[in-house]
């Protein structure tokens, strides 16, 4: 693929993106009738892909096996409600292996680029720890939008935050531990356009959570959003 056609494609991806991104939030608002079920795996699907191809090699094939791993980790979730609780998905993502949406891998790559790109530059003795937390407050809009906005899957238990079981939280956090420890001994930059793809996915689900009365879990996104713009913006200045 000559330069041309590689700039020509990889404009067409990110156009598609943007125009899913104001896609959803329109259907939400109610401007869109009835819309086909094919969009929001294609958002998430190609959220990822445009993060992996704007990745360094060494980074891409982290990033998907990171992504692979997460799938399991979702698969044992659902089958023994043993990592975050008894939980099942609905037929939002309806494209399935082993009834677990295929793009909870792009779920997981999107939440780990954001999260990385979050502590890149940080002292290696606090890397995991810190960014373990930036996933679980991640998770803190994440879960409620996910449930009570776009009806993506449902709670077989209860818990006190957006009846979300604490369980949740914990498991989320000790599975974050391991899948950053790889990231821990590589050398990695995170891309400018693929940090604006995981925090416009991100900022998705904040719009979302507002639209839906979910204040305390947007508000929350959008703090943490905003942190990552300020740190882009502190760094590229600095530069």
């Amino acid at each position: 693929m000559n330069d041309k056609v590689k700039k020509i494609f990889h404009i067409s991806i990110v156009s598609f993106f943007v125009i899913l991104f104001f896609g959803g939030i329109l259907t939400e608002l109610g401007f869109i009738k009835n819309p086909p079920s094919w969009p929001p795996n294609i958002f998430m699907l190609l959220g990822s892909l445009i993060i992996l191809i704007f990745s360094e090699k060494k980074l891409f094939i982290f990033l998907l096996i990171a992504g692979v791993v997460g799938f399991i980790y979702e698969l044992i979730g659902v089958k023994s409600g043993l990592l975050f609780g008894n939980y099942h998905y609905t037929d939002v993502f309806n494209i399935k292996l082993f009834t677990i949406p295929i793009v909870m891998i792009s779920a997981w790559i999107i939440i780990l680029n954001f999260t990385l790109s979050f502590i890149e530059n940080i002292q290696k003795k606090y890397f995991i720890l810190v960014g373990a937390i930036i996933m679980v407050v991640v998770d803190l809009l994440i879960d409620p939008v996910a449930v009570h906005g776009l009806n993506i899957w449902e709670w077989d238990n209860s818990g006190k935050y957006y009846g979300i079981p604490s369980h949740n939280f914990l498991g989320w956090f000790l599975l974050s531990i391991t899948i950053l420890i790889p990231f821990q001994f590589i050398n990695y930059r995170i891309t400018l356009l693929s940090r604006l793809l995981s925090i416009m996915v991100l900022g998705f689900f904040s719009i979302i959570g507002f639209i839906n009365n979910i204040y305390l879990a947007s508000f929350i996104g959008t703090f943490t959003l905003s942190l990552n713009i300020l740190l882009l913006y502190k760094n590229s200045v600095q530069k």
